[in-house]
């Protein structure tokens, strides 16, 4: 192992190497330095820091991460600055704040790494090999971090339409990719950036920890902990891990209703912004040390360059974790903030400051806490502890405010980040100056979470009737009118779907550089393609993937196929090309009566996939299936189908397709059990209504006029004919 070198700080030589070091306070007296170490973050989304053992937790087990704990320092009081994702991790990257780096929301700010100091910049300035694998959408290649990165991995096919799990990556499949780019770099320089998405909503634990623990929090932070382990297993394995600085922590908690949020993003109380933090050092020094002052996500970069004997860039606010327990450290300021509140759903934002023993909010109604005499936060002390109060509002303001304004966002990113639980659309009001508070308005957030658990539910006319009494109160509420689309979308009703979309629109102004493409999407299958082409074309800077995939579309509807294939190929061009956009060209090539083409292409598809560790791709057993099918490849297509409804059982299109292979066959109640099958695993309207034409196709006038009377049944009006 590389023999660390010491830096004795001590008297006047302590002055001089400060000196030399552009004012670095990291250095501590008897602290080693590791130059040219690997350095290894390891990041576990939402995992808050009191459902861990190490932190007192005694309802599951994590045998890795207590082993990990004894390796490494353990910090008792760690803080992100931000309960939400994209902030809390431009934060860890920067040593900054986000007033400071000017990421303040998950959606409408993109980190600007030209202007900002940033980690992966530093140490490949200095010879590192920099890399990272993501596991959720919040943190794709667009948002800025990519491109600080030489490896950046954040495929996550979203898959428009089907199931939101599909917006994440599995963490032990990012895993692979981490593995597989450190064992290339094992023997250099390296800082590698891991994320892993588990303990966030939805839940889905695999066994054994979905029979320990149910489908819950705890059973996902169980899943956390298996994977991060086998994550450390091949660092050992791969001769890193005892000569690494290896990070493990959070971006921030859960509010599992502690305070009446579920999830994260509205309130600035404990549970959401109290995070683990564990630093190993390379050969265990200091192993098993505890450090009880309270610490920040920006003092990550600072920690880094001590570490290394790199000098720390001028406008780091983050001080070194290694120098967190000197005297004085317990009184140190701690910022945190959430415009989420103000920017989504018309509320007030919060900021806060905490320190050893307070905790301060500022809001529409400020609170106070001592959280050690009260550690869950329930008796507010504003009015029987004004002074500590007022000091600790005046330390807040001693913060920067930053740019609050965000940029603009399109409807697909906003669906995305919507299903992946954070609702309510961007809306910037500027400084205004009385707006509702957070904490008395949690009931409203709950019915929209209402609206969106029955939708994912499937009890459409229910989560229609929630969300339309929503608009009604207050129709500025531009993600609201997005899920209307969507569900009257799923229901058939492409009207009321195209107006829903244009209400999102017409009242967010900032997105009028995006356009709406969904939008242009129920256009289209209203065959208004004029329109439909314009919100496409509109959308071609913000998602030209998606804007692509819709003009090649809108040209397959005009029987222009030429353009039709110049599009598909543009969707599938893009810099880290997803299964789902190479399959536009297969429908391309379907539709021009190249059934050979098409099923080449979805053999590139499937190859892609195969890169990407993704076991299934919704549509391409569909896309084969019927290739093969205009082939009088029967048996064949047969069992595409099938396999596509065994991964994606909503698909009713290829319930329908197999129908007609199984009419053609004589099997006439297998057609009658298909669609039967069809409607109980996709219970929609659209779903019955596929059945009545289906059945229609086939000759059978009166299933098809029982199933279109379902239809209209479960509308609620007659069904569209």
């Amino acid at each position: 192992m590389r023999r660390p070198a010491v830096l004795a700080v001590g008297g006047g030589a302590a002055v001089v190497i400060l000196a030399l070091l552009a004012g670095s306070c990291a250095r501590d007296r008897g602290i080693p330095t590791y130059p040219n170490a690997p350095v290894v973050l390891i990041s576990i989304d939402t995992l808050r820091a009191d459902r861990l053992p190490a932190y007192g937790y005694t309802r599951i087990k994590t045998p890795f991460l207590d082993r990990f704990q004894q390796e490494a320092w353990f910090f008792e009081n760690p803080y992100t600055p931000c309960p939400m994702t994209l902030p809390a991790h431009t934060t860890m990257l920067t040593g900054t704040l986000p007033p400071e780096h000017g990421v303040r929301n998950n959606a409408g700010f993109v980190f600007d790494g030209q202007t900002h100091s940033n980690l992966p910049h530093l140490l490949k300035q200095h010879g590192y090999a920099t890399g990272a694998a993501v596991s959720s959408y919040v943190l794709r290649f667009e948002t800025g971090l990519g491109v600080l990165f030489d490896y950046y991995e954040d495929s996550v096919d979203t898959l428009p339409g089907v199931e939101t799990v599909h917006y994440r990556r599995l963490g032990d499949k990012t895993a692979a990719f981490a593995r597989t780019w450190i064992s290339k770099h094992a023997t250099e320089p390296f800082f590698f950036f891991f994320h892993i998405y588990e303990p966030h909503l939805p839940y889905d634990p695999p066994e054994p920890f979905r029979s320990l623990y149910g489908v819950s929090y705890d059973a996902e932070v169980a899943t956390s902990d298996a994977i991060v382990g086998a994550f450390l297993d091949d660092l050992k394995k791969l001769g890193v891990y005892d000569r690494a600085i290896v990070i493990v922590l959070s971006d921030h908690g859960e509010g599992l209703g502690d305070h009446g949020e579920d999830q994260h993003g509205v309130l600035l109380y404990r549970e959401a912004l109290h995070v683990p933090l564990l630093v190993k050092l390379p050969g265990g020094f200091g192993a098993g040390r505890r450090v009880a002052a309270p610490v920040q996500l920006s003092d990550l970069l600072p920690t880094v360059t001590a570490l290394l004997a790199l000098p720390t860039p001028k406008g780091v606010t983050g001080a070194s974790l290694l120098t967190a327990d000197r005297k004085g450290t317990a009184d140190r300021p701690i910022y945190a903030e959430t415009l989420f509140p103000r920017l989504h759903l018309g509320w007030s934002d919060l900021r806060c400051v905490l320190n050893a023993r307070y905790h301060y909010i500022y809001g529409p109604r400020p609170e106070l806490y001592d959280v050690v005499a009260d550690p869950a936060e329930l008796h507010d002390l504003t009015e029987s502890d004004p002074t500590t109060a007022s000091r600790l509002s005046k330390e807040l303001q001693r913060f920067p405010r930053g740019s609050e304004k965000p940029g603009p966002v399109d409807q697909e990113t906003l669906r995305r980040l919507a299903a992946l639980g954070y609702i309510g659309g961007m809306r910037d009001q500027g400084a205004v100056a009385s707006l509702p508070n957070p904490v008395e308005n949690l009931g409203y957030l709950k019915r929209m979470q209402e609206g969106w658990r029955l939708a994912a539910d499937k009890k459409i006319p229910p989560a229609i009737e929630v969300l339309r009494s929503i608009v009604k109160e207050n129709p500025g509420m531009p993600d609201v009118w997005i899920k209307l689309g969507e569900l009257y979308s799923e229901v058939g009703n492409d009207d009321e779907s195209a107006a829903a979309y244009q209400q999102a629109l017409d009242r967010s102004p900032v997105f009028l550089p995006d356009t709406a493409v969904r939008l242009g999407q129920a256009d289209l299958r209203l065959q208004r393609f004029e329109e439909a082409e314009r919100l496409a074309r509109g959308a071609l800077n913000d998602i030209p993937t998606k804007a692509h995939e819709l003009l090649a579309r809108i040209a397959l509807a005009r029987r222009d196929l030429t353009t039709a294939e110049d599009e598909a190929r543009a969707a599938a061009g893009s810099r880290n090309p997803q299964p789902s956009a190479i399959l536009v060209l297969a429908e391309v090539k379907i539709q021009a009566g190249n059934p050979v083409g098409a099923l080449e292409v979805v053999e590139q598809a499937q190859a892609r996939a195969k890169e990407l560790q993704l076991s299934s791709v919704y549509n391409l057993e569909f896309l084969r299936g019927d290739a093969l099918a205009r082939l009088n490849r029967g048996d064949e297509a047969e069992a595409a189908f099938r396999r596509e409804i065994a991964a994606f059982p909503a698909h009713s299109h290829a319930y329908a397709n197999l129908a007609v292979i199984r009419f053609i066959r004589g099997d006439r109640a297998g057609v009658d059990r298909l669609m039967d099958e069809m409607v109980r695993a996709n219970p929609s309207p659209r779903a019955f209504l596929i059945a009545a034409t289906t059945y229609g196709t086939l000759g059978e006038k009166e299933k098809a006029a029982a199933w279109r009377r379902r239809a209209e049944a479960a509308e609620g009006q007659p069904a569209a004919r």
